[in-house]
């Protein structure tokens, strides 16, 4: 089975999913790994660290492992949420084209199950992010902005594939 194969047997809304699911994944990992939430003069912060280009403090610290239980929550969940995404995309991937999971109802199911805890996840750590900058909100900057898309994605995309995926047998045909 190709991609072709996989491609023409899918349903719209899996395919819908796949482009949906995928530009969340990029947002995902973007959001995810840059120093660039919160940006304050000559400062930026990220989830793992936080940088400066003052010529007296300037370069990076890390942010893990500080004793600030707001921070870690925002991590945490931003870990779940990371981690669910790229699992949801991951089954949408084995859904789409690999052999025994190939148009296998439970793949989809957890697949939008995945997508949806990642909404979750991310929807509990930007909001624990922005309450504590609520008053400085226009200080949050592009990489905040993109865990907000990723999530929103990945809300149209676990409801793509648990509507999507649904019909499918699950028994392999050989």
């Amino acid at each position: 089975m190709g991609l072709r194969d996989g491609l023409a047997s899918s349903r719209i809304l899996v395919k819908l999913a796949l482009v949906i699911v995928f530009v969340a994944e990029v947002c995902n990992w973007i959001a995810f790994c840059t120093t660039s939430w919160y940006v304050d003069g000559t400062s930026h912060s990220g989830l793992w660290r936080r940088c400066s280009t003052s010529i007296i403090t300037g370069g990076c610290s890390q942010l893990d492992g500080v004793a600030d239980d707001k921070m870690e929550a925002v991590q945490a969940f931003a870990i779940f949420g990371f981690m669910s995404l790229n699992v949801g995309f991951l089954l949408i991937l084995l859904f789409m084209f690999y052999g025994s999971c190939r148009l296998n109802s439970e793949v989809s199911m957890a697949s939008g199950i995945f997508l949806l805890f990642s909404t979750a996840s991310w929807i509990i750590s930007v909001a624990i992010y922005g309450d504590r900058f609520k008053d400085y909100i226009e200080r949050l900057d592009f990489s905040y902005g993109l865990a907000v898309v990723a999530l929103g994605l990945s809300l149209v995309g676990g409801i793509c594939m648990l509507i999507g995926g649904r019909g499918h047998s699950t028994t392999v045909t050989q």
